[in-house]
C-alpha cells in the first residue's frame, strides 16, 4: 500500500473510533438533575462558573423564593474537569439543598465561614479542595433570584470578597 492509502485508511479507522466513543459528561449542562421532592419537577435555573473552595476561599450562593409557597433549592459543585457533581443533592441525603418559604432567603455554602451566616454547608465538600469548579442552582421552581460570591472564611470582616456570574441556566447575556 502506498503512504497516501494507509493515511487514508488510518484517518477513516481514527475517525470510526471517534464517533463510536460514548459522550462524556460534561457537569453542569447534562448531568441528571437530582430529585429534589418527591412528585416534584427539579429544574435548572442557573449556572455560576468561578466556584472556589481552596486556601481558605468559601463559595456563598444566597437565594430567595419568589414562590407563594416553599421552594425547594440546592446547589451542585462541579470540578475543574466537569464530570458528576462532587455532592449528591437528591433526595434523601439532600447535600447542598435547602427548603425555602415564600418569600424566604437561604445561603448555601461550600464550607463555614467566620463572617457569614450559612443555612448549608455541603458536606460532601469537607474534605475537598474545588479550585476552578462551577456549580448549577436547582429547584423545584424558576421562581428564585440568586447571588454568589466568594470570600475568605476565616476573618470577620473578611479579607476579600468578589462577586461571581449567576447565568440563567447555561446562557450569558447576548448568547
Amino acid at each position: 500500500m502506498s503512504v497516501i492509502v494507509c493515511r487514508k485508511v488510518f484517518a477513516i479507522a481514527l475517525l470510526g473510533c471517534l464517533a463510536a466513543a460514548p459522550a462524556a459528561r460534561a457537569g453542569v449542562v447534562d448531568s441528571p438533575l437530582p430529585v429534589l421532592q418527591a412528585g416534584a419537577p427539579t429544574q435548572l435555573v442557573y449556572t455560576i462558573p468561578g466556584v472556589v473552595k481552596n486556601n481558605n476561599i468559601e463559595t456563598l450562593i444566597t437565594c430567595t423564593s419568589l414562590e407563594s409557597s416553599s421552594v425547594t433549592v440546592a446547589v451542585e459543585v462541579f470540578g475543574d474537569t466537569g464530570g458528576a457533581p462532587l455532592n449528591d443533592a437528591a433526595t434523601p441525603s439532600l447535600d447542598g439543598a435547602e427548603t425555602i418559604l415564600p418569600g424566604g432567603t437561604a445561603t448555601i455554602a461550600t464550607g463555614a465561614t467566620v463572617a457569614h451566616h450559612e443555612d448549608e454547608i455541603i458536606d460532601a465538600l469537607l474534605p475537598a479542595s474545588v479550585r476552578n469548579g462551577s456549580a448549577r442552582v436547582v429547584s423545584t421552581s424558576k421562581k428564585i433570584a440568586c447571588s454568589a460570591f466568594i470570600t475568605d472564611e476565616i476573618n470577620d470582616p473578611p479579607s476579600g470578597m468578589a462577586s461571581l456570574k449567576v447565568i440563567a441556566k447555561t446562557k450569558q447575556r447576548g448568547e
